[in-house]
Formats: structure tokens, sequence, C-alpha cells
């Protein structure tokens, strides 16, 4: 069997088969074909073995998504790669299973083939680097001034006023706290501890308790962001912080006003639109954040041992993956000037705030 699936059940004496969308369909159906080719073209079963076990681990990503109502994009990829690094899977065994996946949408891709889709979404980009720069697999992909752009409260151009207190909150939120995807979309008003200025993360990676600060602007942030009424009034404070009503978020599959936790598809697509917005930067996802915001701290001062903590990694290999070639002298300086920026607008929010009251 490729993939799992829902199991069939029976109504009234009939058989009821899972729905499947098109889009799931197609993709069974070209991967279907590729293995095949695999099979006739490669003296290995081992060969033909791994490109379906990856395989396997695709589709079912894809199927468990929220978005699988349509063909599989950038951020579906992105947010595939991110999951094999949160399950620990080592630089080099990443970037194994990105170019088999690439060279199945190559194929997918040649209308001699097929023709299945119109364009590879697998970019290179996100190829970890392995050997000597195995201790960076991830290029900084904004710079410290960008990052200050991102800091300001100022609605960019072209941005929908509407949404844009939700979206704020959820890039600072990713900037200073550094949460994995799922534990930012897990987290609730309850899990936000204002007086001591920590959050509560009780469902990291393995189930792990941990508190993380909650600084200033972020605290700012998240007020506003409730106070915008995009968060329903009556949800309760054990619901998700951040989530949506819309239906169109999900396909058809969410009944109209009812407040749901976002998928890591959903989140990405957030963060990649906010941030492209603000600084021009493309292809900017909710786990680069992530990186940035480890990098800022680790240029601030803070000690790898602190930065492992916060991050909520086991191993300190990994935290030393995010980190990289840090550290330098001009790396410090700035820094420092991205801190003041940040200061800077906590207090210019802080006062908004005191005005709306």
């Amino acid at each position: 069997m490729l993939y799992s699936r829902p199991q069939e059940r029976k109504e009234r004496g009939k058989l009821i088969m899972p729905r499947t969308s098109r889009a799931e369909r197609k993709l069974a159906e070209a991967t279907h074909e590729y293995l095949k080719n695999v099979a006739a073209t490669s003296p290995s079963p081992r060969t033909v073995t791994a490109y379906a076990s990856t395989l396997t681990d695709f589709m079912n990503f894809f199927i468990a998504g929220d978005e699988n109502y349509k063909d599989p994009t950038y951020t579906t990829i992105a947010a595939w790669r991110d999951s094999l690094v949160e399950r620990g899977l080592s630089p080099n065994t990443v970037r194994q299973y990105l170019v088999r996946l690439h060279m199945f949408f190559d194929f997918a891709c040649d209308p001699a083939c097929g023709g299945w889709y119109q364009a590879n979404p697998v970019s290179k980009r996100f190829f970890p680097q392995v050997g000597r720069e195995q201790a960076r697999p991830y290029d900084p992909i904004l710079t410290d001034r960008q990052v200050m752009l991102l800091w300001r409260y100022d609605k960019a151009p072209g941005c929908r006023r509407d949404t844009w207190p939700r979206n704020y909150a959820i890039v600072i939120m990713l900037l200073t706290t550094e949460l994995r995807n799922a534990e930012l979309l897990s987290l609730t008003p309850a899990d936000l501890d204002w007086g001591s200025g920590e959050l509560i993360v009780e469902r990291g990676k393995g189930n792990k308790f941990r508190r993380v600060e909650f600084p200033e602007i972020a605290q700012s942030a998240v007020r506003l962001y409730l106070a915008s009424g995009l968060r329903p009034k009556d949800a309760p404070d054990t619901a998700p912080l951040f989530g949506t009503t819309s239906p169109k978020e999900f396909g058809a599959r969410v009944r109209d006003g009812e407040w749901v936790r976002g998928s890591s598809q959903w989140l990405s697509g957030i963060v990649l639109r906010h941030v492209k917005a603000v600084t021009g930067v493309d292809n900017v996802r909710s786990h680069d954040l992530r990186h940035v915001g480890a990098r800022l701290d680790l240029n601030s001062g803070m000690s790898q041992a602190e930065l492992q903590s916060k991050l909520g990694h086991a191993n300190p290999n990994t935290t030393q993956i995010y980190s990289g070639r840090l550290l330098s002298r001009a790396g410090r300086k700035s820094a420092v000037l991205v801190r003041e920026e940040q200061d800077k607008q906590s207090d210019l929010i802080t006062g908004l705030l005191k005005q709306a009251e």
C-alpha cells in the first residue's frame, strides 16, 4: 500500500468508500506511474524501495494536511521539509528525501510521461548543505535590517488592514519566542503568563513541557490582535490563540463561523505574504523565522545552552545546526541595533494600547 487511507465503512448495506480529492488521486496516480518507471529502469531493488518510502511519506503528509484539495505547492514542500527536520532526520537524509521528490516531480511535469503537473514545486533552496556546511544547513534568509522592518507595526502597502493585527502578531511571536509551527498553532490564551512574561509550551516536540520568554513586543502584539476582534470574543481561553473562522482557508471542510486551529501550510502562507509585503523578500516561511530568531539571540549574547533550552532541543547538536557561523563582531554590533529597534517599536505599540483603553 502506497499511503494510508481512511477505512471504508458500510451504511444501510452499501459500501461507502472514503472520499478523496482530485489532487489526491492525481498525486497517487502520478506516483504509481513513477514507481513503475523506477522499477523498470533501476537494477537495484533498494532504489525502488527508497523512492517508494520517500513518496509514501510525502503522500501521507499531503493527505493529512488541510490543503489536500489542491495540487502540492512550494508551501506544501516547505512544510514537509520542516516536518522531516522536526522529526530529527539528519541534514543528509532530508536532502536525499528532497532530491527524490524533486526527481519525481520532474517526471510528473514531463508531457511525455503524462504531464501531471505544470511546474516542479521542489526548489533546490530547500536542500540542506552537507559535509563541511553541515553546521549551517540554512543560509540566513533575512538581513538584520529586514528584521528591523518586521518589528514595525505600521501597515505595509498592499496588506489587508483587517488581518494585519493577526499577521503581525504571528510574525512577532515566531521571531521572539522561536516556537515550532505546531507549538504556536497549539498555543492558547491560557498558556500566556502575562505576569511573569513567559508562555507555557505544554505540547512541545515529544510532549515535553517548557517555559519560554514572552517579551514585551510580543505581549503588545498579541494584545492588539486580541483587541482587534479577529479572534472571537466568545472563544474560550483554552481554544487556539491563532485560528480562523473562514471555510475558504480549508476548502469546504470547516463550517462558516467555526473557530479552528490553522494548519502549518496556513501559517506558512500568512508568514510568506506578510514578510514579502514588508521586506520584499519572497519565500520566507514560518519555520525560517525560528532560525532568524535563534541567530539574533546568539548574536545578542545568548549562550548555546540557553538557546537549546529555549528551542526545546534534546540534542545540543541540533542547536548547532541553527546557529552555524555566527558571533562575528559585525553580527554582534548589528544585533544591538535590531534590539534597539525592537524596544522602540515595543514602546510605540504600548502607547497605542494605552490610547485604545
